[in-house]
């Protein structure tokens, strides 16, 4: 499954803005239907787990990818990711959120590991995590403009845009993984979205189009 590539320079930064103040309120029926799925996977239920990897390994290897750089690298903390949650199936809890928000707690600190164990260097994001390898050359360079903008923000910025915007993370779900209050999800990510629009604008060049 892939997912859709950013458009950079004709990135609508409003309307991400926008969809980041949209109420994220979740039907009673399916936050009961989550609860039961979570249910199974702490019994290690083997068909939930087979959906679990089916439904969120390519939102983790994608995760892994944007952080590790390399592709081998990412397929090795992605497998990683669905052991370690395999093992410690016991400590998931029903807290309201889907399972994703779980696994993407635990591929963030698998990632954080791996980087620490090998080397320490600044934060990457790799282009492929962007999705954009059929894009052409237009595309292409443009997803490379929006992997630049987004590595040259703070860390913690950086961060909460790849969950919120690149892998479709709630507000409530990425303060789960990034282990901090909605509130301070909902202020990095202002502040990096204004960071971002001053990036791609000055990216265009004065004999760009509007």
């Amino acid at each position: 499954m892939r997912a859709a590539a950013w458009p950079v320079l004709a990135f609508d930064l409003a309307a991400m803005a926008l969809a980041a103040h949209a109420g994220e309120a979740r039907p009673a029926g399916p936050q009961a239907a989550e609860g039961a799925f979570i249910e199974r996977l702490r019994r290690r239920d083997p068909a939930a787990w087979r959906e679990l990897f089916e439904r969120e390994m390519p939102a983790i290897y994608r995760y892994a990818l944007s952080r590790a750089g390399s592709a081998a690298d990412a397929e090795d903390l992605a497998g990683l990711v669905f052991e370690q949650a395999w093992k410690h199936a016991d400590r998931l809890e029903d807290r309201g959120l889907p399972a994703r928000a779980w696994l993407f707690g635990i591929a963030r600190h698998v990632v954080a590991e791996h980087r620490r164990k090998l080397f320490r260097q600044p934060p990457m994001l790799a282009l492929e995590a962007f999705d954009g390898a059929d894009a052409g050359l237009e595309g292409r360079a443009e997803q490379l403009a929006l992997a630049q903008a987004v590595a040259a923000l703070k860390r913690e910025d950086a961060e909460v845009i790849t969950l919120r915007f690149l892998h479709g993370l709630s507000v409530a779900e990425a303060a789960d993984v990034l282990r901090t209050t909605e509130d301070a999800v909902k202020s990095r990510q202002w502040r990096a979205l204004r960071k971002l629009r001053e990036l791609l604008g000055e990216g265009r060049g004065a004999g760009a189009p509007a």
